[in-house]
């Protein structure tokens, strides 16, 4: 069995010195994966419920979410083996070339360790309207990206 670390970029864990100290550590224990998981924006209320608890997101609406990507570069500069994946990607709220190149680059700088194992279309809807992209068709932005 493969045990992975979720999540770095969220909390403390935005900070470089520990960024550097979960990924070393997490490499050194034998852990498998390093995750990091993207919000764009947290608000105060939601209209729905989060899916994955009893309905409250996990957080406080401020807590620090640092852009999962750039977090895994820096996390991949640190070690050399552990592999590193975005615990959530949403799609919708990125160019897709963009988004593309930016996947390429992080799995090109960690030397092929990048993955992403789950793309998302979002949650909650008002977090999309706030990311300032449209939500009509949030589905149809994730099919043509992936």
């Amino acid at each position: 069995m493969k045990i992975g670390y979720f999540a770095v970029g969220i909390g403390a864990t935005v900070e470089p010195g520990l960024v550097r100290s979960v990924a070393t550590t997490a490499e050194r224990l034998g852990f498998a994966t390093l995750w990091a998981p993207e919000h764009v924006v947290l608000v105060q209320q939601y209209a729905s419920k989060y899916p994955y608890s009893d309905g409250r997101f996990p957080g406080p609406p401020d807590i620090p979410i640092a852009d999962p990507f750039t977090t895994l570069a820096y996390a991949a500069a640190c070690t050399s083996t552990i592999r590193l994946g975005t615990g959530i990607c949403l799609v919708p709220e990125h160019n897709p070339l963009v988004l593309a190149k930016t996947v390429a680059t992080v799995d090109r700088l960690s030397g092929g360790r990048f993955f992403s194992a789950s793309e998302s279309a979002g949650w909650p809807r008002s977090s999309r309207r706030s990311a300032s992209r449209s939500s009509a068709a949030p589905r149809e932005r994730a099919n043509i990206s992936m």
